[in-house]
């Protein structure tokens, strides 16, 4: 890559499954990278990060210290957020706080020191959790968020729309990242148990189907937009596969990759799923984001899982 395309640029929530992958992912492609959030988990970020990532401890409702980390970037990469609708539930008032005041506080930043470019990490929960919908989920679909989470994201939009900025709707994202940390979804419970030789536990007959992203394409998706042109107004992007996987498929692709990486059989059970357990199927359309990125997405689901499978978790 050209140097003149080399960047300063500050991610938010650096010590969190996503960012710290941002953080590694950019420094390795030359970005000048400056990392911000809680620094519970730097350590073992810096034994894998190039020399001149530099990691700042703070939070995002602290003004000062996100002023002072983002004079003098070029762009601002925002992933800190509390994730997920069971995090939101378990501690309310700290998830609004991180999503929306937090977001506000970053734009109000980002605007304030002149920064030219934001990327703000959404989530598909913002089209709905629960609602039936016409799928797949498309860019300029009304938002009907019905759960927490997905409210606390879509008002974090709103915020992030109030500067040129791109707005990316995550679906479910996977893979081994940063390499600090097993992320805790069915994926990362599949491979856990096969690991350690338990059952691979779904609820029913595993026919609920999820739309799942690899965390390295989500990492190139960002790393391109950042040399694309600069563009007033918000561009939204979906970022995920355009296509659904079922909880039984997840089984299988761990049980069968027990046995190839592990030498190991685990068994596949079934139990009754509580009520509300089972969501509808949901899947986002991926022609805007293949639109701006042909090669979108890159890497296939077996790949992905077999790479977690053999990695060596050791942070």
């Amino acid at each position: 890559m050209p140097e003149a395309n080399h960047k300063t640029v500050l991610v938010t929530g650096a010590g969190g499954y996503v960012g710290s992958a941002l953080v590694l992912r950019l420094a390795e492609r030359g970005h000048r990278v400056v990392g911000f959030g809680h620094g519970s988990s730097y350590p073992a970020l810096e034994r894998r990060l190039p020399e001149g990532v530099r990691l700042v401890s703070g939070d995002l409702t602290d003004a000062d210290a996100l002023r002072k980390a983002t004079r003098g970037v070029d762009a601002v990469v925002h992933s800190g957020s509390v994730t997920g609708e069971a995090s939101c539930r378990r501690d309310l008032p700290a998830a609004v706080r991180t999503i929306v005041r937090g977001t506000r506080m970053v734009v109000d930043t980002v605007r304030e020191n002149g920064v030219g470019r934001l990327v703000h990490l959404s989530t598909y929960a913002v089209y709905s959790t629960f609602r039936e919908r016409q799928m797949p989920l498309a860019e300029d679909m009304e938002l009907w968020p019905d759960d927490v989470y997905g409210a606390l994201k879509a008002e974090a939009e709103w915020e992030a729309a109030r500067v040129p900025s791109a707005i990316l709707r995550l679906t479910n994202v996977y893979g081994v990242g940063s390499g600090i940390t097993l992320k805790r979804d069915v994926i990362g419970r599949f491979i856990s148990a096969a690991r350690e030789g338990a059952p691979l536990t779904m609820y029913g007959e595993g026919t609920q189907g999820i739309d799942f992203v690899h965390i390295d394409d989500v990492c190139r998706v960002v790393a391109e937009l950042l040399d694309l042109p600069r563009r007033e107004g918000s561009l939204v992007l979906n970022v995920g596969s355009g296509k659904v996987t079922s909880i039984r498929q997840l089984a299988e692709t761990a049980a069968a990759l027990a046995r190839e990486v592990l030498g190991r059989d685990v068994p596949i059970v079934s139990q009754e799923a509580p009520p509300g357990k089972i969501w509808p199927d949901r899947w986002v359309s991926t022609e805007r984001v293949r639109s701006t990125f042909p090669w979108f997405p890159a890497a296939s689901l077996a790949q992905g899982m077999r790479e977690i499978m053999r990695h060596r978790w050791d942070a």
